[in-house]
This record gives structure tokens, sequence and C-alpha cells, in this order.
């Protein structure tokens, strides 16, 4: 089975609406960067069901982040933009058609979220703000 968050990186590189607020560059299966001047977007595998090898249902989720207004500039609170996004990352993926990657098809149902968190790991004069969103793929091997 192919990794389900490479699909729906695949799927939001090729979404116009995602890339005007998200650069290519800022959407990722891997880590933070050190830096983040931006929002970004992260994506993981927390969860994967289905009794037949050949259809899974793998959940992918999506963590948008944005660091303080000072360092995102603008006039949009970034608490809210990473909302936005993740909200339009649900909403895209939930309406988008069965879509085709490596060896595999999938389509998609938006789960939950968006679930807000403030992450200060980086001390607190570097808050990232978080939205979480969950989507279920429901994906066939052929």
């Amino acid at each position: 089975m192919p990794f389900a968050p490479g699909a729906i990186r695949q799927f939001l590189l090729a979404s116009p609406e995602i890339l005007e607020l998200v650069p290519d560059d800022n959407i990722t299966t891997r880590e933070l960067p050190d830096v983040i001047d931006g929002p970004f977007i992260t994506l993981r595998a927390p969860g994967n069901v289905g009794s037949d090898p050949m259809l899974r249902r793998p959940l992918v989720q999506v963590d948008v982040w944005s660091p303080k207004i000072e360092i995102l500039g603008g006039t949009t609170d970034p608490e809210e933009l990473s909302w936005n996004i993740a909200a339009l990352v649900g909403e895209l993926i939930g309406r988008a058609r069965m879509q085709s990657f490596r060896n595999a098809t999938w389509k998609a149902q938006w789960t939950d979220g968006p679930i807000t968190f403030v992450d200060t790991q980086r001390g607190p004069d570097l808050p990232l703000y978080r939205a979480t969103i969950r989507v279920e793929l429901k994906m066939t091997v052929r």
C-alpha cells in the first residue's frame, strides 16, 4: 500500500487554492523546520484500519502551523489563519473525486477538526498556532 500522507501531499500540491496560502516547500510529510516564517503544513498517518489487504482506510492528520503575527505579517490572527487553511484542506479533500496515487486510488472524507493548539516548545517568544484536521482515505490498491 502506498504512503497515504504522500497521496495527500500530492493532492495539496495540485490545489491552487492551497498554494495561494501555503508555498509548496511548506507542505511536507516530515518534521517542522527550524525557521517558520509563514503557514506550514505537516502530514502524518496516525492510524490505518481494514481487514482486506487491498482495501485500507488510512487516517491522515493534517497540521497547519502559523508563526506569531509579528513574524507572519498581515492582519489575520495566526490562529485564525491556521484554522482557515485546515478547514479549506478538509473541504477540498472531502469534495475531491477519486484520486490516483502510485499503485492505488483513493477518496477521502473529513472526519474531525479543526482543533486548535498553541505550541510553545520553541519558547514563549516563538509560539506556533496549530490547527489539526483528520481525513480518512478509502484506499484501494490496484
